[in-house]
């Protein structure tokens, strides 16, 4: 069983984003907004939708799944983060699987998380710090995410350029870097059985988190 990164907070990062995207690495335009800016208007946007449908999406779990597609998995690179989740599996992987692994895996992220994203959104405040620019078209922007009961968490995201926007690779939850804990757990899922099989899985929603106690009680590194 794959042990997911079961705190809300990943949720949480999930909704400070609310976009992915990220390709090879290729001389794009600046986009004209800084990425931190970037970033908060979309998480911005995913917070008033949840803030005015809080009721509807918790009674069709369907509907609030095709919102956060629709507005949060935009601004991730489905198909560069599945690279990195690969590792070297990637390399050996038929251009097929590279794409059905790209979509399960989204769809597992989302199914996993898009419930605690919705359950927690109003207990956090959201402290965006000035990006820390790489080269012109890579960053790292941080995070501070304050709960109600006082506890803060450092959120941060590996940032980078692709078609003139601001998109997201990869994220660290209090140093737990999404793309490394899920390349570590998968790829121990591919050696033992296959790709093919693994894919099978988390299209069938057999990847579950391993404690939904876990998922309700956060806890710092």
């Amino acid at each position: 069983m794959i042990k997911l990164l079961t705190r809300p907070l990943l949720a949480l990062a999930l909704a400070v984003t609310a976009s992915l995207g990220v390709a090879t690495a290729q001389a794009d335009t600046t986009p004209a907004q800084a990425p931190d800016v970037a970033l908060k208007a979309t998480t911005d946007q995913i917070r008033g939708m949840i803030k005015d449908h809080s009721a509807e999406y918790k009674a069709d779990q369907p509907k609030f799944y095709q919102a956060v597609n629709d507005v949060v998995v935009p601004r991730f690179d489905v198909p560069g983060i599945a690279k990195l989740v690969l590792g070297v599996n990637y390399r050996t992987a038929t251009p097929d699987q590279r794409t059905r692994f790209a979509t399960a895996f989204k769809d597992m992220l989302v199914h996993s998380y898009a419930n605690a994203m919705l359950d927690n959104y109003k207990s956090v405040s959201i402290n965006w710090m000035p990006p820390r620019m790489l080269n012109p078209t890579e960053a790292a922007v941080n995070t501070s995410l304050s709960r109600d009961n006082g506890q803060s968490y450092a959120i941060g995201f590996r940032v980078h350029v692709v078609d003139g926007e601001w998109k997201i690779l990869d994220i660290n939850v209090e140093n737990v870097s999404l793309v490394l804990n899920f390349r570590t757990q998968l790829n121990a899922e591919i050696k033992r059985t296959s790709l093919d099989d693994v894919i099978a899985r988390m299209q069938n929603g057999q990847f579950k988190s391993d404690s939904s106690a876990n998922a309700s009680q956060p806890k710092a590194n």
